[in-house]
């Protein structure tokens, strides 16, 4: 038996949407001191999403041993499409079925009670890339323009050189771009390549963790030549979600 309860539901909410896009099941792992953590890769390998909480930053966290629940990812996101920044998260489990919990700041309680799966997951082991380009962008700045540059096109262009970094829609129809910089105060931190970085990506999975921006307070967009894009948010109450996107080849 486990139980806990998270301040920010709607955190839950945009997480899970984002990985029910290309992911159909998923495993949470807790453990008693570390906290929740959930690490999951689409068939394709181009993006892999790390997601974790220390237990910290629950209001109240009852895991007495390590545990792995299944659960499926398009039921939970469809019982937490209505979760706002005023509910809280519940979520309890016997070892067979799983509660989830919503509730208010006006006491009212709404639970959802579906049962935990039994597909077993293969440990993805951490990844350590020489990234040493870095900029750090305000979240709800780096959502909206992940936004409108979803609109123009399918693929996002980074260019990142001494002076600044370049966010960019490509398509047959034109060109939309952003540009961040220190010195413009769109920036909050920046650590220049040494050379010109020009990287592809596939906007359909930027886009997911576009969305997951809005509630983040800080995002940081690493980089390294003809690597993959690691994209770091600190998130409410002490969460933190971390995840890396293939550059698309063309």
């Amino acid at each position: 038996m486990l139980s806990l309860y998270f301040a920010d539901a709607r955190l839950w909410r945009y997480v899970l949407r984002g990985l029910s896009e290309f992911l159909d099941v998923v495993g949470i792992r807790l453990h008693p001191e570390e906290g929740l953590r959930i690490k999951a890769m689409d068939p394709s390998h181009v993006i892999l999403v790390d997601f974790s909480i220390p237990k910290t930053a629950f209001d109240s966290y009852n895991v007495k041993k390590e545990e792995l629940i299944t659960i499926n990812l398009e039921l939970a996101a469809k019982v937490l499409r209505r979760a706002t920044r005023n509910d809280k998260l519940y979520l309890e489990s016997d070892g067979t079925r799983l509660t989830l919990g919503l509730v208010s700041k006006g006491g009212v309680e709404r639970y959802f009670i579906m049962p935990l799966l039994s597909q077993k997951f293969e440990e993805i082991p951490e990844l350590s890339l020489e990234l040493n380009s870095y900029a750090k962008i305000v979240g709800p700045v780096f959502a909206t323009a992940i936004s409108i540059l979803a609109k123009a096109g399918e693929t996002l262009r980074i260019t990142a050189d001494k002076e600044s970094i370049r966010l960019a829609s490509v398509s047959d129809l034109g060109e939309v771009e952003f540009e961040f910089s220190t010195a413009t105060g769109t920036l909050v931190d920046y650590q220049p390549p040494d050379e010109e970085i020009v990287n592809n990506y596939s906007l359909e999975y930027i886009e997911l963790l576009g969305n997951i921006a809005k509630l983040a307070d800080m995002v940081t967009v690493k980089l390294g030549p003809e690597m993959p894009i690691e994209i770091d948010m600190e998130l409410s109450s002490g969460a933190q979600l971390k995840a890396y996107v293939a550059p698309r080849v063309e």
